[in-house]
């Protein structure tokens, strides 16, 4: 049976992974004030994800997530580098728009087109001859219509 995590749970347990990055502790209030939810959401939120295994809390303790956390957060904030520096990268996009777009779209796209954008981030790396961003921004800019 496949324990399917909702995109708020991914967004939850991407944001604990992240502020751990930075803070040696997660705190309610922390994810909170990234997130822009209130305390009794994140409450609620981690409550969800201890039972499902991702973290380990004590009320008005810290968060810390398990193996099993760990390892989704770190599958989606990949997922999430991965579109945005696809979008800043190769479409140009604006670095604040990738980002809230990447964001939206991580919980849903399918692990091929992932396996895809990263392939092609890898083959672009190894096109440093020809600048393959720089040509494709030319051409889209040739075919706009006025």
């Amino acid at each position: 049976m496949l324990n399917k995590l909702t995109a708020s749970a991914e967004d939850y347990l991407e944001t604990i992974f992240i502020i751990n990055k930075t803070h040696p502790v997660v705190r309610v209030k922390d994810i909170s004030t990234k997130l822009k939810v209130s305390m009794p959401s994140v409450n609620t939120a981690v409550k969800n994800l201890s039972k499902t295994g991702h973290v380990e809390f004590e009320k008005y303790g810290y968060i810390q997530l398990t193996k099993k956390g760990v390892k989704e957060a770190t599958r989606i904030y990949k997922i999430h580098l991965g579109i945005k520096k696809f979008f800043v990268d190769i479409l140009k996009i604006d670095p604040a728009v990738a980002e809230d777009d990447a964001c939206k779209l991580e919980h849903h796209i399918s692990a091929i087109t992932v396996q895809r954008i990263d392939a092609f981030m890898d083959f672009i790396e190894q096109c440093k001859k020809m600048d393959c961003p720089a040509e494709f921004e030319k051409y889209y800019k040739q075919t706009l219509k006025p």
